[in-house]
């Protein structure tokens, strides 16, 4: 039987990427008001950009159930008894906590699933899951697919560009960034995923200059992939991976929106990158 692999709708995972490889993606919510709208399902991503700047009052997020974890899991286990379930950072949702209580109450009836805490997020969560879907579909064991998702964890960056961290303040995610709140007005902050939480890495004067230091930075690493995410900014995303395209040949790219539930902490004008390094 094949090893099934399981995310969350977080990871920003391609549609088409997600079908391909038989990637079932559990949604996360966006809360405006008494309005629950489970992400990638409810409300699009324009749709809610353009209700994040409309809108007066500030949509809260929240995980998914246990209950939605074990719609997901129960129907896979018809076809498969071995899940690996892989999720964002367990100290930014209750994400992980919840897929382990759907996972320990299937166990008494034989299944065995794994899950994962990435510590990490958006693309970091896509490369996991995706090396660990393709390893799946070739015939790989549980075991085999954990120890690669661990292989690979360390070899992971995330760099955010963030046009302001109000966003960040009001979600209550902003994490060891919290140094950077009193120059918010005055700079454009550049942050990073490490040991899953939001770290400050640099303060820089515009945006364009926060574009360019991420630029660097990227160009830094020994890249095997790279992946650049936007919430409203699509043209300016693009053009940052076609600069990649052509400074790192031969390397695979992509160009992801950064979902709902991102977009909460974000905000409009987000710019993020994640990098997968050779090992």
């Amino acid at each position: 039987m094949t090893v099934r692999i399981v995310t969350d709708s977080t990871s920003d995972f391609p549609a088409d990427m997600a079908a391909e490889l038989k990637v079932p993606i559990v949604p996360l919510s966006v809360i405006f008001g008494d309005e629950v709208l489970q992400e990638g399902r409810d409300i699009s991503h324009d749709e809610f950009y353009e209700r994040l700047v409309r809108e007066k009052s500030v949509p809260t997020t929240s995980a998914p159930s246990v209950g939605d974890f074990l719609e997901v899991y129960e129907p896979l286990l018809k076809e498969t008894n071995e899940i690996v379930s892989i999720h964002l950072s367990s100290k930014l949702s209750a994400t992980y906590n919840n897929a382990c209580q759907a996972a320990r109450q299937l166990s008494d009836q034989g299944a065995q699933i794994e899950v994962i805490d990435t510590q990490t997020l958006s693309f970091g969560v896509t490369f996991l899951a995706a090396a660990a879907a393709r390893a799946a579909l070739k015939g790989a064991g549980m075991d085999e697919i954990k120890q690669l998702v661990s292989s690979m964890t360390s070899r992971v960056k995330i760099l955010i560009a963030l046009d302001t961290l109000e966003y960040l303040r009001r979600g209550g995610r902003i994490g060891r960034a919290r140094a950077f709140l009193g120059a918010v007005m005055r700079v454009k902050p550049l942050l990073s995923i490490r040991d899953g939480e939001v770290h400050p890495e640099e303060r820089v004067r515009t945006h364009k200059l926060a574009i360019e230091r991420v630029f660097q930075i990227v160009t830094s690493y020994r890249v095997q992939e790279v992946a650049v995410g936007y919430s409203t900014n699509k043209q300016e995303a693009e053009d940052l991976r076609l600069r990649f395209v052509e400074a790192i040949p031969g390397v695979t790219t992509y160009l992801q929106e950064l979902g709902p539930v991102l977009g909460v902490h974000g905000g409009p004008g987000t710019l993020g990158v994640g990098v997968l390094e050779r090992e």
